[in-house]
């Protein structure tokens, strides 16, 4: 029993420590608000096309992936529709509110309500737009999701401006607990994916990325010269495999933490200018520095990483097994 009592004590203190970091709550916020934000802008005069019953795909097309019962943005049109609201000014109320609460989140105006609204506006226009979403999309849901649980306009925030004097105690390292084993996960099966078929082992997954219709459009890279070098086609495959699946390893240890989260870092930075994925590379990386550029080492040491929690533990493990 003091074997199973330790272990959960060492369980316990993992996910429950408390920790006087704050600068990575508003750093959080304010990089996930701009990066939100300047995606949005990024199809503002395009919207119409996108999500609109002037789409490039029509919403009938668009509604065969959705349920009956599941509110798209479509839907909701139609339902405002029937009460004498237009469609052009739902899409201006929307294209409104959904700039006024990114401005929200960046500034830290109630930014776990401005989250929640803009997260459900978000899924609207995304289950109504079926075609037109991707990596960069489903990360800016879950980034909504994680500003909803984060006490984010706490610290550096026009709320806490206006309310100096109110001093609240915020525990949030398990909610910090669980976004960092989200993150450690989503690279691992990402990396374990890719080692399961034989396209990223010889290159080929590279050379075909590097040469999409719509890839390295922006700064026009000449990649030729690699047909005559394919080593180094098969040098970036492992090297992808190699940095997602052990990150779940080695971002947890202190001494390689850093080194992991720059080669990852790294890889997005080199996503971007080459497959023009701008906006998904930077929430990437805003999720990398958030959980871990931050951490302190008298957080995450020797004694709270999962790494070398589950080497303390593995002869405790073994016993009560």
């Amino acid at each position: 029993m003091k074997k199973l009592s330790k272990f959960y004590n060492k369980i316990e203190g993992f996910f429950f420590d408390s920790s006087n970091n704050t600068e990575f709550l508003s750093f959080f916020r304010i990089a996930a608000g701009i990066v939100i934000l300047l995606h949005f802008i990024s199809i503002f005069n395009d919207f119409d096309l996108f999500f609109s019953s002037k789409s490039i795909i029509p919403s009938d097309i668009m509604a065969t992936f959705n349920q009956d019962w599941q509110l798209t943005f479509p839907i909701l049109v139609k339902q405002i529709e029937s009460i004498g609201i237009s469609e052009a000014t739902t899409i201006i109320i929307t294209k409104t509110a959904y700039i006024l609460l990114s401005v929200c989140i960046i500034i830290g105006f109630f930014s776990r309500i401005s989250a929640f609204i803009l997260l459900f506006i978000q899924i609207l226009l995304m289950k109504g737009s079926t075609f037109f979403i991707y990596g960069a999309d489903f990360f800016t849901s879950m980034s909504l999701f994680y500003l909803i649980l984060f006490p984010s306009d706490a610290y550096f925030s026009i709320r806490h401006f206006f309310r100096p004097n109110k001093k609240k105690e915020y525990n949030y390292m398990p909610v910090k607990r669980l976004f960092q084993i989200h993150i450690s996960i989503a690279y691992f099966f990402s990396g374990f994916d890719k080692l399961l078929g034989f396209n990223w082992w010889n290159g080929e997954s590279i050379w075909k990325a590097i040469h999409l219709p719509y890839a390295n459009r922006d700064f026009n890279f000449d990649f030729s010269w690699m047909a005559d070098h394919s080593y180094i086609l098969v040098i970036i495959g492992w090297s992808t495999i190699i940095i997602e699946m052990f990150y779940p390893l080695f971002v947890w240890i202190p001494k390689t933490r850093r080194l992991w989260v720059t080669l990852t870092i790294s890889m997005h930075i080199g996503i971007a200018l080459v497959l023009n994925l701008y906006y998904f590379s930077a929430i990437m990386i805003v999720w990398n520095l958030t959980n871990f550029y931050f951490e302190n080492p008298a957080t995450v040491t020797s004694k709270h990483s999962i790494f070398n929690f589950l080497q303390r533990n593995k002869k405790n493990t073994l016993t009560l097994t």
